[in-house]
């Protein structure tokens, strides 16, 4: 992992709100350029020259980053990463099969802690969660999807957490070596009338 984009993620947390706006699809074209920038600095002057919202694009940014770099530490441990890069349904597959990554902090509507994710049971019930509540536009998918939970206790240190790059890769090497041997976790997801037969876990970072 290149320690440059380690210090821009650093660099990035410090221009940004810990919370932001709902993701939406007009804000997410024009801010679809932070895919090609490699660095904070150009991520910056991109910002500047398309005049949209600093604060956005910054999240967007920090979030694909952290992200792409996440599905990777999968691949370090067995996983295949997707060869097109551009294919947002699946990020990687493991023993060939599909999956969707999703690098998130532990959601505010939850802050009850109403699941023990150290229970199988309690991490099924957030799965159910998040595809319940997932974006209703463009992002909305039933996919096999696994999820690297952040949870620092309030927004602020959980988006840190998302690049604590050597806590999230201990988690991800425990939960590659056990899935290899064991299988991935398989839950039906109703949405509607509609069920869905799905591969699908929750890794905890605390």
């Amino acid at each position: 992992m290149s320690q440059n984009l380690e210090n821009d993620l650093k660099e990035c947390l410090k221009l940004i709100d810990a919370n932001w706006e709902m993701q939406n699809n007009q804000s997410d074209e024009s801010t679809n350029f932070i895919y090609k920038c490699d660095t904070l600095e150009e991520c910056l002057n991109q910002i500047s020259e398309n005049k949209v919202d600093k604060d956005y694009a910054l999240h967007r940014w920090y979030n694909y980053k952290t992200s792409t770099s996440c599905e990777y530490f999968f691949c370090d441990y067995g996983a295949v990463h997707e060869e097109d890069i551009y294919k947002h349904d699946i990020d990687i597959y493991i023993n060939d099969i599909p999956f969707d990554v999703k690098l998130t902090i532990y959601p505010a509507k939850l802050s009850d802690r109403p699941y023990n994710l150290k229970t199988r049971t309690g991490k099924n019930k957030m799965i159910e969660w998040f595809y319940a509540n997932q974006s209703q536009q463009a992002r909305k998918q039933m996919l096999n999807r696994l999820y690297v939970v952040c949870d620092g206790g309030n927004q602020e240190e959980s988006l840190k957490m998302k690049s604590d790059f050597s806590t999230i890769r201990k988690r991800v090497k425990a939960f590659m070596e056990y899935s290899l041997k064991k299988g991935i976790n398989r839950i039906q997801i109703k949405d509607g009338d509609c069920g869905y037969n799905l591969f699908s876990d929750v890794i905890y970072i605390i």
